[in-house]
């Protein structure tokens, strides 16, 4: 995720980057030691994540703020422009800012892992994922939660809040399995290729929340 720094980073560190999201996405953070993760980023040296990173939790930190950055952005801008008509913001352009901002994170050409990463993160050490988002690099999911909570208003907020949990589960999941079952070349995956099973992802959560 090296166009998500503000200046340019080493090939090391790149490399670095890349292969610990692949590996973490695969077998998550617990799985993976450091020198693995230098192995596979071709670095000779065994203690290149403690060099460049200080940490093997630093490491992590980053790699979740790089994608949340970039999802943040793209969610915060779609609301803008929402907004900005003066009208109501409909329920569909709601949840499909969310689904599609989370899609086609990685540079051209390059396996998506980050759903995966963060999923697994979020299952196994969820108080390391948001210490790293520190409130801060999720405020565009905060707004788009304002939005689902007014069309689920006629629900006490307890339960406004139980369809968002689930919501946030099947959303997660989905996307990470799409990721796992694209990542795999061993045979084709007709369902999730095809554009179309983003936007049936789309109407099911629109039904989480408008459901009796």
């Amino acid at each position: 995720m090296v166009r998500l720094q503000e200046k340019p980073e080493s090939d090391a560190v790149d490399a670095l980057k890349r292969a610990a999201l692949k590996l973490f996405a695969e077998r998550g953070v617990d799985g993976v030691t450091v020198r693995e993760i230098a192995a596979a980023a071709g670095q000779k040296n065994h203690g290149a994540v403690g060099y460049h990173f200080g940490s093997k939790a630093e490491l992590i930190r980053t790699l979740v703020v790089d994608g949340a950055k970039l999802i943040d952005d793209r969610r915060n801008a779609g609301l803008d422009a929402l907004e900005k008509t003066g009208r109501r913001v409909k329920l569909e352009e709601v949840v499909r800012l969310i689904v599609f901002s989370s899609i086609d994170l990685a540079p051209k050409g390059e396996e998506e892992c980050y759903n995966r990463f963060v999923v697994l993160l979020a299952m196994t050490h969820r108080e390391q994922f948001l210490d790293a988002l520190a409130d801060r690099w999720n405020r565009g999911y905060q707004r788009s939660l304002v939005h689902l909570r007014y069309w689920m208003r006629r629900l006490p907020r307890a339960k406004q809040t139980e369809r968002i949990v689930f919501f946030e589960a099947m959303f997660g999941t989905v996307l990470a399995s799409r990721e796992a079952r694209l990542a795999d070349s061993s045979r084709a995956h007709p369902t999730w290729s095809k554009a179309a099973t983003l936007d049936h992802l789309v109407t099911s959560l629109m039904a989480i929340i408008t459901a009796p």
